[in-house]
């Protein structure tokens, strides 16, 4: 019975506790944070409804987007807005970062990572004594990090990186002491960066940071926790790393890494980035010292020699290696057993010889040996890699038939054995997303199965023997969008049902034997209609590819969501050659605003349909060589964003519509060898091309052919005696004024100084002992005299 009073006692004072003391406002929320974020979103101009959850008297701490509330004080501690209000295609002029964000004292967790900020970093910033996150990535900050900053001394995360800082960073940044992050990389930082007394600091990232061209340590001093370091463009030496015993992954990409022969390493690293780096000679040997390597990088190195053995027998967790862009030789020999988890290899670009092997890691999913000199017949083998999503064996001098065992594919997303020696046909029941087999010696009929494949987006089959008509069936491909089967020996007429692929922006048939008409309504093709002002590279089907990588424990530039995962990112393109003003030209990559569409060297016939005019977003058109006729319809010159025009060697007659003037990104011109007639244009791009834009149109006349050409052939328009009188006599008044100004302006200015000398005699004499300095200086002979 003596517990019951001690408890009713412990209760009541427990409550009075929480309903009197501010800090512990259970069931109340402090409105000043409430508005104050109000505030916050006000200046952050957000007016795409991305935060429409912000409701003045609603529970921010429950209903509010990226809000997160302490459960005891009800008090903000985290504002997370990544998620809500990215920035990218909304069109947003500004969004600042409002000083009412500094009123929210008990504020943890702060992240603003791309969200289109502009301006300054507020120094109010200070005030937020028990932030530890805070996050301003890829923004378009501007000034310098105020030194306000330092004053966090929870903070263990900061990242700035991506914006337009500038300045040197503030040096008590080393009184940080449980910071573990700090990304600064791609700003306009310079100075010193001494972090040396941050002993808790694991991760710094400073790409493009302004340091000398030669890196010392007075410049960059880490301390031993590094654990992931990221530099690029500058030239290091190993005694930066001579005491970072604990570094995992290092990224020294476009740098100059000098290193001594004898150098063995303190440290055992996972990963190494040190591509473009221009080693020269063999692979480093220093590299044989390490033991745990994940993932290797040494692209574009300039590196020649073979392969050692040593990469293999060392690395048995080795997950990615990449070796392209450099000039080793030999055969291509992965020890059986050994990488047994690999999952990225890429070898491509180097001059390596020999046969394809048969044994590889049967974890595989991205596998490149393009562009070397590997000879021989495609192992069968290689249909055992279940995970693969990537095959490229292009250019090299491989033989044979395409493996039928390649339809058993089911995550392959890129498949190519472009310019090659094969022959035979594609295996039926081959699908992917990017199918190229260009420049072989395939033959027989346009693969029926082919068409049955809905996540094609990428065929290119040309230059091959292959044979027949292209079926209707290719208007089911409604995700293609390249189509290029220039240079085969199909006949027959090009199917309407072509016009139903929305997404196609390449659609090359050209030198074929294809006949008929071109179809109508080709404005269907939606993604040549409108223009587009994105520069990046065409559509999904070259998004990187996501390869998993484990490790544990680290939060890198590459950890995907909330796992303990790397994702590498692997980049895949296509290539394309395009025909332009008569000469074939390659592009290695193509970008979204590349529309094209080449139906030359054919036997097509009809008139040019007036539905091109619809298509405002192609770039480049070639019809020539046909069998077209009728006049170029008017409506050519609404195809605004057209740069390549090419309708040489058909049959148009008539006269050239004067709205191609209005082609003001028109750059090639190919209108020769048809039956126009009347006089060319003179206006716009019309008066850039020359006479072989036009020739071979014997009723054609005006400039720039000679018939009826009234251009000067080498000197400009004379102009009337009357005029030239008046231009010549403007001219002498002009210098005669001019004359005068510039000799009154050289008196004043010598009376002036003549008359300071004259008054001041301190100038005077600091005058004529310079004057007398500069004398014995330009003449060696009175040095010892005095003047």
């Amino acid at each position: 019975m003596a517990i019951a009073p001690i408890k009713f006692a412990f209760t009541s004072a427990v409550y009075i506790i929480l309903f009197t003391n501010p800090s512990f406002a259970l069931f109340n929320c402090p409105t000043q944070e409430s508005q104050s974020l109000l505030s916050f979103n006000t200046a952050l101009n957000v007016s795409d409804g991305n935060l429409s959850s912000w409701v003045n008297g609603s529970d921010y701490c429950s209903k509010w987007d990226g809000i997160s509330c302490d459960n005891l004080t009800n008090h903000v501690e985290r504002v997370n807005l990544s998620a809500y209000t990215n920035h990218e295609g909304q069109g947003v002029q500004s969004r600042v970062v409002s000083a009412t964000l500094c009123k929210l004292p008990f504020l943890k967790y702060l992240n603003l990572r791309s969200i289109g900020l502009t301006g300054n970093i507020p120094s109010c910033l200070g005030n937020l004594s028990h932030v530890q996150y805070l996050n301003f990535k890829n923004n378009s900050l501007r000034g310098i990090v105020p030194p306000v900053i330092c004053q966090l001394t929870n903070l263990s995360y900061i990242d700035i990186s991506y914006n337009q800082l500038t300045g040197v960073l503030p040096p008590c940044l080393q009184n940080l002491p449980f910071l573990k992050f700090l990304g600064l990389s791609i700003n306009k930082f310079h100075g010193n960066l001494q972090l040396s007394e941050l002993s808790s600091l694991e991760q710094l990232y400073a790409r493009n940071f302004s340091f000398h061209d030669y890196i010392s340590s007075s410049q960059l001093a880490l301390p031993s926790s590094i654990r992931i370091l990221w530099l690029s463009s500058i030239t290091i030496s190993d005694t930066l790393f001579h005491n970072l015993a604990e570094l995992k992954y290092l990224f020294l990409s476009y740098c100059v890494l000098n290193t001594r022969t004898t150098w063995i390493p303190l440290f055992q690293l996972q990963g190494l980035d040190i591509s473009s780096c221009r080693i020269g000679g063999r692979i480093p040997e220093w590299l044989s010292t390490q033991y745990s390597f994940q993932t290797l990088t040494l692209g574009y190195d300039n590196m020649f020699g073979e392969i050692p053995s040593w990469l293999w027998e060392n690395n048995a967790e080795l997950y990615m290696l990449n070796l392209s862009g450099n000039h080793l030789h030999g055969s291509l020999i992965i020890p059986n057993g050994s990488v047994h988890w690999m999952t990225v290899f890429d070898v491509s670009r180097n001059a390596l010889t020999g046969y394809v092997p048969s044994l590889w890691p049967p974890y595989l999913q991205l596998l490149m040996v393009n562009d070397n000199a590997l000879v021989g017949t495609i192992p069968p083998s290689l249909c055992n890699l279940d995970h693969l999503v990537k095959l490229d064996l292009a250019n090299n001098k491989l033989n044979g038939n395409i493996p039928p065992c390649f339809s058993n594919y089911k995550a392959i997303q890129v498949l190519n054995l472009g310019s090659n020696s094969l022959e035979g046909s594609i295996p039926h029941g081959l699908c992917c997303s990017s199918l190229i087999v260009r420049n072989n010696k395939l033959s027989g009929a346009f693969p029926p199965s082919i068409t049955d494949c809905k996540r094609l987006q990428v065929l290119d089959i040309g230059h091959n023997r292959f044979a027949g008509e292209i079926p209707w069936s290719v208007g089911n491909l409604s995700a293609l969008q390249v189509f290029m089967m220039k240079s085969n020996h199909f006949r027959g007429r090009i199917p309407s049902e072509i016009v139903k692929l929305k997404q196609l922006q390449i659609l090359d048939l050209s030198s074929n034997n294809i006949s008929g008409f071109i179809p109508r309504n080709i404005s269907s093709l939606q993604a040549m209609v409108i223009p587009r002002e994105d520069g990046h590279m065409l559509s999904t089907l070259l998004n990187p590819f996501q390869i998993f990588v484990r490790e544990k424990g680290l939060n890198t530039y590459f950890k995907l969501g909330p796992f303990d995962t790397y994702v590498i990112r692997v980049p895949s393109h296509v290539e394309l050659d395009m025909t332009v003003k008569g000469l074939e030209r390659h592009y290695s990559y193509i970008l979204s605003t590349t529309t094209y569409i080449d139906l030359s060297s054919n036997q097509l016939k009809g008139e040019f349909p007036v539905d091109f005019g619809k298509l405002k977003g192609l770039r480049f058109l070639n019809l020539s060589m046909n069998n077209l006729s009728g006049v170029i319809p008017h409506s050519l010159g609404e195809m605004s964003e057209l740069e390549s025009l090419d309708l040489s060697s058909n049959r148009f007659y008539g006269s050239i519509p004067a709205e191609i003037q209005a082609l003001t990104s028109l750059e090639c011109l190919g209108l020769s060898n048809n039956n126009l007639s009347g006089n060319i244009p003179q206006g716009g791009q019309m008066i850039t091309f020359d006479n072989t834009s036009y020739s071979g149109n014997p009723y054609l006349e005006g400039c720039p052919l000679p018939k009826k050409c009234s251009w000067p052939q080498f000197s400009p328009p004379l102009r009337s005696t009357n005029e030239m009188q008046d231009r010549n006599e403007g001219f002498r008044k002009k210098i005669s004024w001019y004359v005068i100004g510039l000799g009154f302006s050289y008196v004043s200015g010598f009376c002036c100084v003549m008359l300071l000398l004259a008054v001041r005699k301190a100038w005077r004499e600091k005058y004529f002992n310079r004057v007398d300095k500069i004398l014995k200086f330009s003449f060696p002979s009175i040095r010892n005299k005095r003047l």
